[in-house]
């Protein structure tokens, strides 16, 4: 059972820890949420031989300069393994009809919801959310400044399906884009899937106050959590992942808490006397 409601991080699974919240409680709802990258999965693991433009050994990974490899997490050829199978970054993916209900009911009348998706995820998410009653708002586009290897064009976007519970509220700048170009974080990441504090900033300060409280239900390693500390609003997040709710936490007590490679490097200059 929840006993204090906000300003807090919870460990636990989002379709069980919001059924302890009351009904419209969030003035906004915040998250990247998980969804499956690929389809299906791939046969051949292992084997050493081409499976879909993929070579599926280790050696294989590395050599194969097949662009499809590049989607892969480098060095982490356990999670590589598990991408190639299922289609998933992550084991936890839970379907939109498990979570949505609940997050509707949780939302506020009149509140804003931004849900992070890709482009071949975006129709049936919102498909879905509309079936527990949520209404269409806006589709709004993340320029990333990367891109990502793909044989048709290269995606160098992400997209945020905006959404409201109940009557609709405008945002607070109405003159805004709805193109957001953030830089987006690579290489020493908190998270594989991290997103720029900037990003979640730009949106939660457009439709949420001081003495609104903000849920990231997939918080992940807290972007969105220390964006509406600075912002001065209150936030609830969860994460079924013990290690990224560590990690959220020390991010909201130090904004300038070390990255995995930096704390290696802190470490050396330790270890070797330096400064």
């Amino acid at each position: 059972m929840v006993t204090v409601l906000r300003n807090r991080i919870i460990h636990g699974d989002t379709r069980e820890v919001l059924k302890d919240y009351p009904e419209n409680f969030f003035d906004c709802i915040c998250s990247d949420i998980p969804y499956l990258i690929a389809t299906g999965g791939v046969s051949g693991i292992n084997k050493g031989i081409p499976t879909g433009g993929i070579l599926l050994n280790r050696e294989g990974l590395k050599e194969s300069k097949d662009l499809k490899r590049k989607w892969l997490r480098q060095n982490e050829n356990d999670d590589n393994v598990s991408f190639l199978q299922t289609g998933k970054l992550f084991k936890n993916v839970p379907k939109f009809t498990e979570w949505l209900p609940e997050v509707y009911r949780v939302a506020k009348e009149s509140s804003h919801i931004y849900l992070m998706i890709n482009g071949r995820n975006l129709s049936s998410l919102q498909v879905e959310a509309e079936k527990v009653g949520f209404k269409y708002m806006n589709t709004l586009v993340w320029i990333k400044n990367t891109k990502t290897p793909n044989k048709y064009f290269m995606q160098q976007a992400e997209f945020i399906l905006m959404l409201r519970k109940g009557y609709a509220k405008n945002i607070k700048d109405m003159g805004k884009s709805n193109i957001f170009n953030c830089k987006n974080p690579t290489g020493n990441k908190y998270h594989p899937t991290e997103k720029p504090v900037e990003l979640m900033r730009s949106l939660i300060e457009e439709s949420a106050s001081k003495g609104d409280v903000v849920l990231d239900m997939f918080c992940g390693s807290g972007s969105t959590l220390i964006a509406c500390k600075e912002l001065g609003i209150d936030y609830v997040g969860i994460e079924i992942e013990k290690e990224f709710v560590d990690i959220a936490k020390k991010r909201i007590e130090n904004p300038f808490y070390p990255r995995k490679n930096e704390m290696s490097e802190q470490g050396n200059l330790f270890m070797k006397g330096g400064c």
